[in-house]
């Protein structure tokens, strides 16, 4: 399945000065959401503790709760990085989110196999996408969003829709870095692997692309044909992107937008979002 998935190849220098951006430079915070409670839970296995260390020292959960603040919940959420025993914890609903530190620790060594220069990229983008991904299906619970399909598959399009929302210089780095991860991670699917809840990496891989290009096109045009490298996002999908972007553009504006505050959205919006880490896996 690996050979399907081709490189997403930009100019080295963009992944430089991207990779090279520090969570640290954000710019001042705006007021909490109170319906939002953040929580680093600590990690008792060794070999997790510097997992637990790295997500609280990168500040990951005071980023998202910035994203989060325009949204004016019903009950309070909690959102939590935890030890599992496993790569993911299951939503309960009423429960917390929960991204896993085993599931960081995966996403580390997966960016230490990659080209130095993108190595923050596959870091930072997949550990966002991660708490997105798992926040979005709690937002579904506790707003009532009906669900058609798998829950997982429409929490990774609203993860990517919220990616893409917040401008190119935020939402290239985060798509290109969740791209890079589903395609070093790939595993080669058989029998009732594909009854799973949650789609092959390789699928996964086109579906964030397809709604970034369908996003905007001219933003994302690398992930095409470039200098006759083979197409990445095959022609056949890409030509349906922006009607597949439109569709989850228009469940957010129905279900989700009325809980959101329009001003604190074009504050956030706005602002000069600077996420990225100096460390080295």
């Amino acid at each position: 399945m690996k050979r399907l998935l081709q490189v997403v190849l930009i100019p080295a220098t963009l992944f430089w000065a991207w990779a090279n951006v520090s969570f640290s430079e954000a710019s001042p915070q705006l007021p909490s959401n109170p319906h939002v409670q953040l929580v680093y839970r600590p990690a008792h296995v060794t070999g997790l503790k510097s997992v637990a260390a790295d997500v609280k020292k990168w500040e990951v959960l005071e980023q998202f709760g910035q994203f989060m603040v325009p949204l004016r919940l019903p009950r309070k959420l909690v959102v939590q990085f935890d030890e599992c025993g496993g790569l993911n914890r299951s939503y309960q609903p009423g429960g917390p989110v929960t991204v896993c530190y085993e599931l960081v620790d995966k996403i580390e060594r997966v960016a230490a196999n990659v080209q130095p220069e993108q190595r923050n990229l596959v870091l930072v983008g997949t550990i966002i996408q991660a708490v997105f991904h798992d926040s979005a299906i709690a937002v579904f619970d506790v707003l009532q969003v009906p669900i058609w399909g798998r829950e997982d598959d429409a929490a990774d399009r609203l993860a990517a829709f919220l990616m893409v929302e917040f401008g190119p210089d935020l939402a290239k780095p985060l798509i290109i870095g969740t791209a890079r991860f589903f395609k070093e991670s790939d595993q080669t699917w058989t029998g009732s692997q594909f009854a799973d809840k949650t789609s092959p990496e390789a699928q996964r891989f086109y579906n964030y692309l397809c709604i970034a290009f369908g996003s905007d096109s001219k933003t994302f045009a690398f992930v095409q044909a470039q200098d006759g490298i083979d197409i990445t996002l095959p022609r056949s999908r890409a030509v349906r992107c922006e009607g597949e972007f439109q569709q989850v553009r228009k469940a957010f504006n129905l279900r989700i937008m009325p809980y959101v505050d329009p001003d604190l959205l074009i504050d956030v919006r706005s602002r000069p979002w600077s996420l990225f880490t100096d460390a080295n896996p």
